[in-house]
């Protein structure tokens, strides 16, 4: 099967840091034909002359035209179903980065506009792939630790540090924090059920510069006795990234402050003991994994792990929390 997806066709819609990787890791893992559509001119010259991309264009009416197989929208959050929708139309398979959209409407006409034409749409929540916290629910899902009761997830970085840039950028716009969602869907992915109810407060607390929140905190309560809380930041100074899963028999613990090692460590009742286990990693592994699933699924047309149903669910409760920001009151989901 290598062969036949690594024969398909990719266009990646937007050159910015997240579809600069993803072209990097297409033409890695041995995918031969990489287009990419930007409508910044610099940005189409870094492409031909640090990736040796041939096709390029500046519009995504051009670039569909020329009729890719798969396309990769990177594009700004708030044009990605537009740009999803018009890529299925014109016969594509598409991957959309997250978050899926900044709000909900469309996204049903995109379902039925996938549906129709028998697309393979995948969000790409690409922690989903990440060693340890596959690892991670692996053992969830084993019953090492019960039933779970309890999901904590948190992510801070120092966006002046992480993105320089950021200020010219929409994450500084109307994102902020939520920019960081993966979060919102890790805790959807071990919880495993639909959420009920979510409490949310954002806002600018910190003294880095920008419009949109530099914190996200929320409460998700889930339909069947489990609960996650949900920490984004963009002032950390050193970054954090940790996921705690608390269980009846016991817990689950994920630490990766630094992209190339990773700590799980499991603590289970029976045995009155952690156990703990070091992974070095590389930060495209995960989307190595992913761009691979996806394309297999391209191929074989197989159902995709992250589905727009998934990837809507995140959003939902991501404008949930902001709702319940703005009101001081939970939403009912």
């Amino acid at each position: 099967m290598a062969q036949e997806w690594q024969e398909k066709s990719a266009l990646v819609i937007g050159f910015g840091s997240i579809g600069r990787r993803h072209a990097r890791v297409l033409k890695e893992i041995g995918v031969r034909d990489v287009r990419v559509c930007e409508t910044i001119p610099e940005r189409l010259n870094a492409a031909r002359g640090e990736l040796g991309i041939e096709k390029t264009y500046s519009s995504v009416e051009d670039a569909l035209a020329d009729k890719p197989d798969t396309v990769f929208v990177c594009s700004p959050t708030g044009m990605h179903v537009e740009q999803a929708a018009a890529a299925v139309q014109a016969g594509a398979d598409v991957m959309i980065e997250k978050p899926l959209s900044t709000k909900l409407e469309g996204v049903d006409n995109l379902k039925s506009l996938v549906s129709e034409r028998r697309s393979v749409v995948m969000v790409a929540h690409c922690f989903r792939f990440h060693d340890g916290l596959v690892r991670a629910k692996k053992w969830l899902d084993a019953g090492r630790i019960g039933r779970l009761i309890s999901i904590r997830c948190v992510f801070g970085e120092y966006i002046p540090e992480v993105m320089p840039d950021y200020l010219n950028r929409y994450v500084s716009k109307y994102s902020g924090a939520y920019e960081l969602m993966h979060d919102i869907d890790l805790a959807l992915w071990f919880a495993g059920q639909k959420p009920k109810r979510v409490f949310g407060l954002d806002g600018r607390f910190s003294d880095v510069p920008m419009e949109s929140p530099d914190l996200a905190e929320m409460i998700i309560e889930f339909e069947e006795k489990c609960a996650a809380s949900v920490h984004l930041d963009f002032f950390e100074r050193v970054r954090h990234r940790q996921t705690e899963l608390f269980g009846t028999d016991g817990t689950i613990i994920v630490e990766f402050a630094k992209w190339d090692e990773c700590t799980v460590s499991i603590y289970e009742a029976n045995k009155k003991q952690w156990t703990h286990k070091e992974i070095k990693t590389d930060r495209d592994d995960m989307f190595r994994t992913e761009d691979r699933i996806f394309l297999e699924a391209c191929v074989s047309r197989a159902p995709v792990p992250v589905d727009i149903e998934a990837g809507a669910r995140a959003v939902e409760v991501m404008l949930a929390a902001q709702q319940s920001s703005k009101t001081g009151r939970a939403v009912e989901l």
